[in-house]
């Protein structure tokens, strides 16, 4: 006796809908549209042993497995096989309890339901598409169809919804229904929640790809995008979050007692209990970042490199941070600052910069870092991987076939903490900028320095960042959406 049929996620869901259509009823009939391998077919037959499929594809190849599946297992006397375009194949025939269109596009299926209503009737609809759920809603409402449930799985990687609906009176969703389906009074299971969850990411990605674009066309979708944002967070139960909570949370990833004395670290500008649901990250306050920020809708810019460095008697727009300080009161966008405290803190600037390098066995005091390499290095090559990792133009101070044992580094401005890295047993140092007298006094010691560049050493950081912004708040569920800036403050790619 062959095996049971074992079906993923996406197909389960569609055969737990169909068999409950079918429950109670004394020699059912159903209809797989669009069939393919027969797969649901032949397990909807040995789940119901009096069930008779009526089963069709357009393609007469996948037909041909179908039937050569159900041959295999002795269901071939159940089940009328047709290469037939949509509901074509069940003109003329007895009622079905059950309609299954799955795997296609919601556009398609649509179609494929208009054109073959009265082949329907009162049975009970199934469709899963692939793409564009909310579509397929509108369209099945619009037709007269009342969605009685969904199921909600994951199957290879994707996310699905599979609906069941039956013929009632024609209405017209509204765009939060259509988007929310049966979850707009909130996630009920995990399999939803996860589902939303994805949608949500899908919509940040698409926010700050389109902020890149000023077209009209651009901006709608950026907005409609907002909205849809917005309600996939409030059926999430997510919470509202302000600035102070960001400023603490920041602290958390970056503590601020790990800052210089000199520095100036945390809330540096705006309202510290206004709300946040967008945040940007950032290497440096530039126009150019602040600009992405208001085109995300972001009301807070959290930066490495901090503002109000020192002393100022007076804003104006007569020099840049003053500029940009009035542009940010206008827009109502916070600043918050995690700068020396960023060098220095486990996972930051620097321990980034020596995952980056391919260091092992990393360890360091203050914003200074060592790591070892698990096979034999050279500077040459260790130029090379920097200005493949760190996208830098990179300038060496030593032979290109010197050996490196030991990488120390301290990234952007770090050539004055060379000595630090050399006492550590660095052989080879690594930073953004160095001095002439600093380098030579490197090579003195015995040991090579790659300047990589301020910016380049440092940025790598932002997107860790980001990443563990997103994974705090989410933990706290916030509605919050954290994005990292892909600008360079010099123009360069």
């Amino acid at each position: 006796m062959a095996e049971s049929l074992s079906l993923d996620a996406r197909l389960q869901a569609a055969a737990t809908l169909a068999l409950e259509a079918m429950r109670g009823r004394q020699h059912p009939r159903a209809a797989d549209i669009g069939c393919d391998h027969g797969q649901l077919t032949a397990y909807l037959l040995e789940q119901v042993p009096d069930l008779t499929m009526l089963s069709s594809d357009v393609s007469a190849p996948s037909l041909q497995k179908a039937r050569k599946l159900l041959a295999g297992r002795g269901l071939s006397g159940r089940a009328q096989l047709a290469v037939a375009d949509g509901l074509a194949a069940l003109a003329d025939q007895e009622p079905v309890q059950a309609v299954i269109i799955a795997g296609m596009g919601a556009g398609t299926i649509l179609k494929i339901v208009e054109s073959g209503l009265a082949c329907i009737g009162d049975a009970a609809l199934i469709v899963q598409a692939n793409v564009d759920l909310p579509l397929l809603r509108c369209g099945l409402s619009r037709m007269g169809f009342a969605i009685e449930r969904e199921i909600y799985c994951e199957a290879a990687g994707r996310h699905y919804v599979t609906l069941q609906a039956r013929r009632s009176e024609p209405v017209a969703l509204d765009e939060r229904s259509a988007l929310l389906g049966a979850a707009r009074g909130g996630v009920q299971g995990e399999g939803q929640r996860q589902y939303f969850l994805w949608q949500r990411g899908v919509r940040m990605r698409e926010l700050q790809q389109l902020a890149r674009h000023g077209s009209d066309r651009g901006r709608a979708r950026m907005e409609r995008c907002s909205r849809e944002l917005m309600w996939i967070s409030e059926v999430l139960g997510m919470n509202a979050c302000t600035v102070s909570e960001m400023e603490r949370i920041v602290g958390t990833i970056a503590p601020y007692e790990l800052a210089e004395e000199w520095d100036n670290v945390g809330l540096l500008f705006g309202r510290s209990e206004a709300e946040v649901t967008r945040v940007l990250v950032a290497l440096d306050l530039t126009q150019a970042v602040l600009d992405e920020a208001k085109a995300l809708g972001a009301q807070l810019i959290v930066a490495h490199h901090p503002i109000l460095f020192h002393a100022r008697k007076h804003v104006t727009d007569r020099d840049r941070e003053g500029r940009l300080m009035l542009d940010m009161a206008r827009a109502d966008v916070a600043l918050i600052a995690a700068h020396t405290n960023l060098d220095s803190a486990p996972g930051g600037v620097n321990d980034v910069l020596m995952e980056a390098m391919g260091c092992t066995q990393v360890s360091g005091e203050g914003a200074v870092r060592v790591g070892w390499f698990e096979t034999e290095m050279t500077l040459g090559r260790l130029c090379e991987r920097a200005r493949q990792r760190l996208h830098a133009q990179v300038r060496a101070y030593g032979a290109e076939d010197t050996p490196v044992h030991v990488l120390g580094c301290c990234s952007g401005a770090g050539g004055s903490e060379l000595s630090r890295a050399v006492l550590m047993g660095a052989d080879c140092f690594i930073t953004g900028e160095i001095h002439h007298h600093e380098a030579l006094d490197a090579l003195d010691a015995g040991c090579t320095v790659i300047e990589a560049g301020h910016f380049e050493t440092e940025n790598p950081v932002c997107e860790v960042l980001r990443g563990a912004l997103q994974k705090a708040v989410d933990a706290l569920q916030y509605n919050m959406t954290v994005f990292c800036s892909e600008g360079h403050p010099f123009g360069r790619g």
